[in-house]
């Protein structure tokens, strides 16, 4: 099987700690070059992924490098813009962590952009890649539970107890333009319609300026609606749970362990099992979110956090930047 090779954009934390493990384990896949602005970062690149790897502060450089087949983008949220932007002229496959840009605007022209790319562009939406949701998902279209009505996210950590170590860094950011992609993405599998309002009430406990406790009720077509439920100031480890209100049953689940139950008409629990594969990788799916991308790139096939979805969560988080919080 040839091998594809990749570039990465980006070589910080989330990098190092969830790109760089899974990369390492997939033999049909090899890093060829990283972009990272300090020579430090580079001797870490080369250290971590191999001393024959091309290392430049430049990833425009990189981008027009024909020994690239495919690029991985993990940057500072500011910029995101850029470099997608860089990233759809160069026609190269992309996989990119959200969000695209700060506003709706820039947003808007570089998915159309992306949507020019004669390549695979798949977000990093991890949680919609937990075999948990898929097999969730299929129960509901499945029919034996009738449609979603409501259903909410929930994530509550510890991540700003007391302040986040990124507390200086996310000071004028939008906490769903920061944060919220990957939990409102968590509804979008549920209901897979753009949502149509939003309503947001949250406080401000310790991390300055950013909202770090909440609520976002959002409204999807046939009045369904979904909400997501944040608190980063709690001391206990984090908790991520979904449940769901249909027609004729219900379900409850734990993203964090995989566990989940339903139950219809008859009242009776079903419990199921769904976990994602080990060892973990800052988040649990990581392994099935990277290693969708590069089947992507092999089958021609479209990968489930594609533009299509990309375009309805960036919706479902301007629609929550634009709503009057209380």
């Amino acid at each position: 099987m040839e091998m594809i090779r990749v570039g990465l954009i980006g070589f910080g934390n989330w990098s190092q700690e969830a790109y760089a493990p899974v990369l390492k384990e997939l033999h049909d896949v090899k890093v060829v070059a990283v972009a990272a602005r300090s020579d430090e970062t580079h001797v870490l690149a080369r250290k971590t992924l191999g001393e024959e790897i091309a290392v430049t502060t430049d990833y425009e450089k990189l981008l027009e490098s024909d020994d690239v087949e495919a690029v991985m983008i993990a940057l500072p949220n500011a910029l995101h813009d850029e470099a997608l932007l860089a990233t759809a002229e160069s026609k190269k496959h992309v996989f990119f962590e959200p969000p695209v840009a700060s506003d709706i605007k820039t947003a808007e022209r570089i998915l159309d952009a992306l949507e020019t790319s004669d390549g695979v562009v798949q977000a990093d939406f991890e949680l919609r890649c937990l075999p948990m949701l898929e097999a969730i998902r299929a129960q509901i279209c499945g029919g034996k539970l009738g449609a979603a009505r409501m259903a909410k996210i929930r994530l509550w950590c510890n991540w700003g107890y007391k302040g986040g170590p990124w507390i200086d860094e996310v000071q004028g950011e939008n906490f769903f333009q920061w944060l919220g992609h990957w939990y409102l993405d968590v509804l979008d599998v549920i209901f897979g319609e753009p949502a149509t309002q939003a309503t947001v009430l949250g406080g401000h406990a310790s991390n300055g300026t950013l909202m770090d406790y909440g609520w976002a009720l959002l409204e999807y077509p046939d009045r369904s609606f979904g909400q997501f439920e944040f608190n980063l100031t709690l001391p206990q480890d984090t908790i991520i749970e979904l449940v769901v209100a249909c027609e004729c049953g219900e379900i409850s689940a734990d993203l964090k362990t995989g566990k989940w139950k339903w139950r219809g008409e008859t009242g009776g629990w079903r419990e199921e099992h769904s976990p994602a594969s080990e060892p973990v990788y800052g988040f649990e799916e990581m392994r099935e979110s990277i290693s969708e991308f590069f089947n992507a790139i092999r089958t021609g096939r479209l990968p489930r956090a594609n533009l299509d979805v990309v375009r309805r969560v960036q919706h479902a988080v301007q629609l929550c930047v634009a709503a009057p919080s209380r």
